[in-house]
């Protein structure tokens, strides 16, 4: 009898060690197909695991990203969280259920996500860099600043995190710190093109032409024949009011076949400063008829051909540009916060956000940040969208609040209401505490 028993147990440890050793061999394959882009075989094989183990997280896991692959994306997400449930601490299925969020535009889930890793280790650095990249491209600069500035403070020479906290700081109007951040790009990396760019165009919005000509023509060292730069270039001399270095430089873009609208444009006004109406006229014209909703251009095309004594035509161009000016950015910003202030009026809270989130959009300014932070504490009862908001506003008020601030920033010409910061201040201490105890208490 025992004899019998003992047979029994070995073939049932044999049986089991072979369905364990054929399982991991379908899953091995499973992982493959996955890698190899074989995303149907995948899904079959998954299938055929499931049936047999529904509780195995690594064949919902990769049968997720085989839907995703196969831009199934609700289909994914609904396997997807179901790896996360069964393996709740495992950053890769965390990760590939955010970025199913974040595709699927509910990016809200997804940074909760990663402020959730963010919470288990702040001092891992991948979790801060989604959140600064979710929030930059959320356009919430002010929250994207703030985390931008601990990655640099984690991995202080890695170029690209300057590179985007000074895209965000232009952004929200900061542009001596967004100068700081972009040279330390450059220092990191001097082979960025797209950096030499923004910054020489950048030193042009400041009036700062020679700054701008200067990086201009460090960028074309690495990258001579660039139309970008020398268009910028070329701007920057007429910004200066060097008419005639700005008419060269752009008709090295105009030969080389670069008949854009903008270097059409700016020719033609170069052309119109120095009194060469007709010049002027012919540029003009041809860019009006790519762009005809243009004020500026319109008017002085009609001021050039009234200087040329053709009177009837400018007179029909100068009316033109009157019908042709549209409210400004601020404007539509202040249109959009007082529908959002009704919508708060009337307790219909996301439709509030979403309205401040458009007035954000067209004037990212400190306060319309401090009142989606309000929104989201208060009254949606989201606090950790309510901590990153108030961040925001905290950095965008005076970027040196930020803690681990990488970049010494001046000060700069923006609203300090010390009420306000402290206020904010108060409520980043008092959710994080209750952020804190709440784990806890789930543990």
């Amino acid at each position: 009898m025992k004899k019998t028993i003992t047979i029994v147990i070995v073939l049932l440890v044999c049986i089991t060690q072979q369905v364990i050793s054929q399982e991991n061999t379908l899953l091995q394959e499973l992982e493959l197909k996955v890698l190899n882009g074989q995303n149907d075989s995948a899904i079959l094989i998954a299938d055929e695991i499931l049936k047999a183990d529904s509780l195995n997280w690594m064949a919902s896991f990769y049968k997720g990203k085989a839907l995703y692959s196969r831009y199934k994306y609700f289909d994914a997400l609904h396997l997807l969280k179901r790896a996360n449930e069964l393996d709740t601490s495992n950053a890769i299925i965390e990760n590939a259920l955010a970025e199913t969020y974040d595709i699927i535009g509910n990016d809200e889930a997804a940074i909760q996500i990663y402020y959730d890793q963010y919470l288990r280790d702040t001092n891992k650095i991948e979790p801060i860099v989604k959140l600064a990249n979710m929030f930059r491209k959320g356009r919430e600069y002010g929250s994207a600043i703030h985390y931008y500035q601990k990655a640099t403070t984690l991995d202080f020479e890695n170029f690209y995190y300057y590179k985007q906290q000074a895209y965000c700081l232009n952004k929200i109007e900061l542009p001596q710190p967004a100068i700081y951040a972009y040279e330390g790009a450059l220092m990191f990396n001097p082979y960025d093109l797209k950096v030499y760019q923004q910054l020489s165009n950048l030193y042009n919005s400041e009036r700062m032409f020679d700054d701008a000509i200067a990086t201009s023509d460090r960028g074309l060292i690495h990258y001579p024949d660039d139309n970008q730069l020398i268009k910028i270039k070329a701007y920057a001399y007429y910004l200066r009011r060097d008419f005639d270095s700005s008419i060269v430089n752009f008709n090295k873009l105009l030969e080389k076949g670069d008949s854009s609208y903008f270097n059409l444009k700016y020719q033609g006004l170069a052309f119109f400063e120095i009194k060469e109406f007709e010049k002027a006229i012919r540029n003009l014209k041809l860019a009006f008829q790519i762009d005809s909703k243009d004020a500026e251009t319109c008017f002085f095309l009609g001021s050039a051909q009234g200087r040329s004594n053709d009177n009837k035509e400018g007179l029909l161009f100068l009316n033109k540009s009157l019908k042709l000016l549209e409210p400004s950015p601020v404007e539509v910003s202040n249109i959009f916060s007082e529908m959002a202030y009704v919508y708060q009026n009337q307790k219909e809270y996301e439709l509030a956000l979403k309205h401040l989130k458009s007035a954000y959009k067209y004037n990212a300014t400190p306060v319309l940040s401090f009142k989606m932070a309000q929104l989201y504490d208060y009254f949606i009862k989201n606090r950790r969208m309510a901590i990153s908001y108030y961040d925001g506003y905290l950095v965008m008020v005076n970027p040196t609040i930020s803690d681990d601030s990488a970049i010494e920033l001046d000060n700069h010409k923006l609203l300090q209401d010390s009420d306000m910061i402290q206020n904010a201040k108060e409520r980043i201490r008092v959710l994080k505490e209750e952020l804190f105890f709440e784990s806890v208490e789930k543990e």
